[in-house]
């Protein structure tokens, strides 16, 4: 007696690739499981809190300068201190002394803040014999506290308004015919307010 092999019915012929595509799909995901624990370091989770702070804000303070309308006046050796309306009419010789009376502006808000006033002059203005024969004096009567040439130390408390006093004296001592016909750019001369790190 022979045994004879079933030929595959329709229907399971059918079930084959059914069943070989849902194998398939699941090593896929096995697959891309695999890849996605090993990037995210694994799916543990751990406990975690956060308490806000109740401290509120806290605001920055301010540190500004501005200069109101400064007016001129011109001493020379052997007279008395005139106004000047127009500086660039004014001839200066040795021995002659100007001057400006300047208003500031100051403001300084900061629990800690402190900061040096001072008139500084440009590269441009001692290049040349005249401006290398003059000599520049800032003044801040009562106002801070002086701590170099033309620098002033201030704190909140000089926040405000206040004058300040700057001289330019044509050196007496300049000899021959040093600086003769030259000019300088006083606006080259600048007030600047720095807060102070030691």
């Amino acid at each position: 007696m022979s045994l004879e092999t079933a030929s595959p019915t329709r229907a399971s012929r059918a079930a084959r690739p059914v069943r070989r595509h849902r194998r398939a799909t699941a090593i896929a995901l096995i697959t891309v499981g695999a890849a996605l624990l090993s990037v995210g370091g694994g799916s543990y989770a751990y406990w975690s809190t956060q308490t806000a702070l109740t401290a509120g804000p806290v605001s920055a303070g301010d540190l500004n300068l501005s200069l109101g309308t400064g007016s001129w006046t011109l001493k020379g050796v052997l007279g008395t201190a005139q106004p000047v309306a127009n500086l660039t009419t004014v001839k200066i010789v040795p021995g002659d002394v100007l001057t400006l009376t300047q208003p500031l502006d100051v403001t300084l808000v900061g629990n800690t803040i402190a900061a040096d006033l001072k008139a500084e002059v440009g590269s441009t203005f001692t290049s040349g014999a005249l401006g290398g024969n003059l000599d520049i004096a800032l003044s801040v009567a009562g106002y801070g506290t002086a701590t170099g040439t033309n620098t002033y130390r201030l704190t909140s408390a000089n926040s405000g308004a206040a004058t300040a006093t700057l001289t330019i004296t044509f050196k007496p001592g300049t000899t021959g015919r040093t600086g003769a016909t030259q000019s300088v750019d006083l606006n080259d001369i600048a007030f600047t307010l720095t807060q102070a790190s030691s």
